[in-house]
């Protein structure tokens, strides 16, 4: 029976070390990808690479709205624009309203001609996947914040949103992590608990050791006074 017990709280130690272990990847992981990502106008990178949310059908079926799809962002210094080619699908910056006081969305569609102007710069045709004709703007290079890098993640962009979210972060960051500090509170009071009650029977068992100690010598004097008591009576005879 005993040997049944034990060998159920070392499996549920085990198992309580494994769920640790794995929450504090999961923060670490967290912490590493907040540290090394940065802002880059509307897309946030990570070793320059950004995961998007498909927002539109106007790539299907190459890609379909709620997907996710990953984005190299470029670096202004040092990109090479002539390496762009037409196919390639790139993400930009795009006036959806014309409106000034409006921030401009992302748009990901792929590039049907490219047109070098006379200051040597860049402007790209594009158009949806899913669409007959040409978008009616030119994107200019300085719109342009990446290409896309052929993956695809089918589906997940709304359980994406949702572990990057708030309420993602608050449940599978926050409250193992809370849970966590909550048992490892109750096992520092249970190895205090026990640290206490090993030290009372400690000092339990010294005190008795010092009493029997006392009783003996005690015993001991008692009898020690008692011979010589003896002795000197048998000595006035």
């Amino acid at each position: 029976m005993e040997s049944t017990i034990n060998k159920k709280k070392i499996t549920l130690k085990t198992v309580g070390n494994i769920i640790f272990w794995v929450v504090l990847a999961i923060v670490a992981i967290y912490a590493v990808i907040s540290l090394t990502s940065k802002r880059n106008d509307q897309v946030t990178e990570i070793f320059g690479q950004t995961g998007m949310k498909v927002v539109s059908g106007s790539m299907e079926p190459t890609f379909s709205e709620g997907d996710i799809i990953f984005v190299t962002v470029i670096d202004y210094d040092t990109f090479d624009f002539s390496t762009l080619e037409v196919g390639d699908v790139i993400t930009y910056l795009f006036d959806k309203d014309s409106n000034p006081d409006t921030d401009p969305v992302l748009n990901s569609h792929r590039i049907t001609r490219i047109v070098i102007d006379g200051n040597g710069y860049y402007h790209f045709y594009t158009k949806g996947d899913a669409s007959d004709g040409e978008d009616l703007e030119p994107v200019s290079e300085s719109a342009v914040l990446g290409t896309w890098n052929g993956t695809v993640w089918a589906g997940a962009g709304g359980v994406v949103e949702f572990l990057i979210g708030p309420w993602g972060f608050f449940i599978f960051i926050v409250v193992p992590c809370f849970a966590f500090l909550v048992y490892e509170i109750f096992r520092f009071v249970k190895i205090v608990s026990e640290y206490n009650v090993q030290k009372a029977v400690g000092n339990r068992e010294t005190i008795q050791q010092e009493a029997l100690a006392m009783a003996r010598a005690q015993l001991e004097a008692e009898m020690k006074a008692k011979a010589e008591n003896q002795e000197k009576e048998e000595s006035k005879e």
